[in-house]
């Protein structure tokens, strides 16, 4: 018997809080990672998160921080979905509160919370702040708002590796030996050019050229291959926000969906769980943006631990599944609930047959 929707998300939230340092208006931005959950490779998929031994439904698997962050709201000058841009913050600010917009006027979905926020962010802002300024309004007039927002989320990954290496730290890679962080996971992540169509590939590269090139409005000292190849990464592996679980399943009667997404994000380590239609694991953003993700079920030692990476309430039949997953993310599907719901050969013939009159 699965825990019901409200159960799980008041254990959910109970379990995130409890990681909060002190402050309790700012989080701890330490990652925490079940002490049985292990990462693996296999020759099809890559990397997997599995159970180095039995994990019980209901508890607590990782709470992920994430490297970069971008708000995705409709209106953000009336959203209460806008999100602080401070990345250790990144709560969601309320319309008419006092939350501080940028000096410099670079985009209205850029705002923090209070003052403070806004005084720690100064140096990570300041790296997307021109970009921003000459190329956020140009790009959504003329290739819109989900071209704009992988760029822009590719502007803020490029800022926390500047913000990693100014600090010259390795702090939160000693943070859990068993998981890497920082830049260096962003990189690890799979997908790659030849994960992509060629057309694809020529936009992503077509845009580089033209804004994300290094330069003094984006001083990140890559080359313009190697930001195409972060594109596909992040493409690959990054992860859509929404107020409610992604991944409970049974789809509980009446199915009830996740919401309207409100941000994307990368994270280092959620990005390792990979895809079943039948997922053991739900996951939901907390409070500040952090990923965490809790068991949906008793996972036995051994087993692969695996996310949904789409609302298993609007995707129901096995085409519409398969079709969205190779349309996105360039795989199909073959997981235990896909490959029980494959015609037999014998169906399967049955359906080529002319009809006869």
């Amino acid at each position: 018997m699965s825990l019901s929707t409200t159960t799980v998300e008041k254990r959910l939230l109970a379990t995130a809080e409890h990681l909060n340092a002190p402050n309790k208006s700012q989080p701890t931005s330490v990652p925490w990672v079940h002490p049985h959950l292990e990462q693996g490779v296999v020759p099809i998929k890559g990397r997997q998160l599995r159970a180095s031994q039995p994990i019980r439904q209901g508890e607590l698997l990782m709470i992920d921080v994430p490297y970069a962050l971008i708000p995705v709201v409709d209106d953000p000058a009336s959203s209460d979905s806008l999100l602080c841009s401070n990345p250790t913050c990144s709560r969601q600010t309320q319309h008419g509160s006092g939350r501080m917009s940028c000096p410099s006027r670079c985009l209205a979905d850029v705002v923090w919370c209070n003052s403070t926020c806004q005084e720690a962010d100064e140096l990570r802002h300041e790296f997307e702040c021109t970009w921003l300024q000459r190329y956020a309004a140009p790009i959504r007039a003329k290739w819109g708002e989900y071209d704009f927002g992988m760029m822009w989320l590719i502007v803020r990954i490029l800022a926390s590796r500047h913000m990693e290496r100014q600090q010259l730290s390795d702090t939160e890679n000693q943070t859990n030996q068993r998981f890497k962080g920082g830049w260096d996971a962003i990189q690890s992540f799979c997908g790659s050019l030849d994960s992509w169509a060629h057309s694809q590939v020529r936009s992503w590269t077509a845009l580089v050229k033209k804004y994300l090139r290094s330069s003094p409005v984006l001083p990140h000292d890559l080359s313009a291959d190697e930001i195409v190849a972060l594109i596909c990464r992040e493409e690959a592996n990054s992860f859509g926000l929404y107020p409610r679980e992604t991944g409970v399943y049974p789809v509980p009667e009446p199915p009830v969906d996740r919401g309207e997404q409100f941000a994307a994000a990368v994270y280092p380590r959620a990005a390792i769980a990979n895809h079943s239609c039948s997922p053991n694991i739900m996951h939901k953003p907390d409070h500040h943006g952090r990923m965490v993700f809790t068991a949906s079920r008793d996972i036995a030692a051994g087993e692969e631990c695996c996310i949904s990476y789409f609302d298993l309430s609007k995707r129901v039949d096995l085409k519409s599944r398969r079709d969205h997953l190779q349309g996105l993310f360039r795989f199909v599907c073959g997981c235990d609930r896909c490959s029980a719901e494959e015609p037999s050969e014998k169906e399967s013939n049955w359906v080529g047959l002319p009809f006869l009159e």
